[in-house]
């Protein structure tokens, strides 16, 4: 009699726990898988759209987003961070991961194409004249804002453009170097720096500042955004990296200013 009790009573446990263990996978699949994608952060808005559009189509995927400088980016992932999706805003970071095996190198693709714009807050006058034959410092008053020209993707393409104009070496010491584009921006929006560097598209965003002149092609490298799925990434993250670059998303990019890279 107390063996049976016993048996009965262990059998009740097995499938209390059967029970459990299916109750948990049930939970796991009503909520759903997750896609971590670590994104320059002059792509906050617009990846932040596409993700909400994309968690509207599939509901049982959740896109977890990850906006700062893409060299922080980088170096988080790097250090263990689980990312799914890396776009970066120039190759530099990209490759800085790719050398150390941490995407997967058949994914890779050059996604988008951006510009470089001069800024001032909007309530300020200041006429810049692109040409060799001025001097920028000579042409404003306070302080230039962009990126760290020796990590953040946007400060080396200012850098470069300074330096086409012969304008570097007499700016440097004006010049206020930040950890991303969208806090330069802000500086800007803020009249803590009477001009900034910033890419076409961040400065399309802002209502504070006005594009003072647009730097020409030629005068930096092409600002091209490479994009990958990292080594960890899975099924779900490889369909949300696809859809990125169907053409329903391409018009999302094309809204807020993005070119697609050829």
């Amino acid at each position: 009699m107390g063996k049976h009790r016993l048996r009965n009573q262990w059998a009740s446990k097995a499938t209390l726990w059967t029970l459990l263990w299916i109750a948990l996978l049930f939970v796991g699949a009503v909520q759903g898988a997750e896609v971590r994608v670590y994104a320059a952060a002059s792509l906050t808005d617009v990846v932040t759209e596409l993700a909400q559009r994309y968690e509207k189509q599939h509901d049982n995927i959740s896109i977890k987003t990850a906006f700062a400088g893409s060299s922080t980016l980088a170096k988080q992932i790097e250090n263990g961070a689980p990312a799914d999706v890396f776009i970066s805003a120039d190759k530099e970071w990209a490759d800085y991961l790719a050398q150390r095996k941490l995407l997967a190198s058949d994914s890779r693709k050059e996604l988008l194409v951006n510009s470089l714009v001069l800024i001032a807050p909007r309530t300020a006058t200041v006429p810049i004249e692109l040409t060799a034959d001025k001097t920028l410092v000579d042409q404003f008053q306070g302080k230039l804002c962009t990126g760290d020209p020796a990590s953040v993707p946007v400060g080396k393409y200012a850098r470069q453009a300074l330096g086409y104009y012969g304008w570097w070496n007499s700016i440097a010491s004006r010049l206020v170097g930040t950890e991303d584009v969208r806090t330069a921006l802000a500086f800007v929006e803020r009249g803590e720096c009477a001009l900034g560097i910033v890419y076409k598209t961040d400065a399309q965003m802002s209502q504070k500042v006005s594009v003072v002149a647009q730097f020409p092609a030629q005068a930096h490298q092409p600002i091209v955004y490479p994009g990958a799925l990292t080594k960890i990434a899975g099924n779900d993250a490889a369909a949300f990296w696809q859809f990125l670059q169907s053409p329903e998303a391409i018009a999302v990019f094309n809204r807020y200013g993005f070119s697609t890279s050829p």
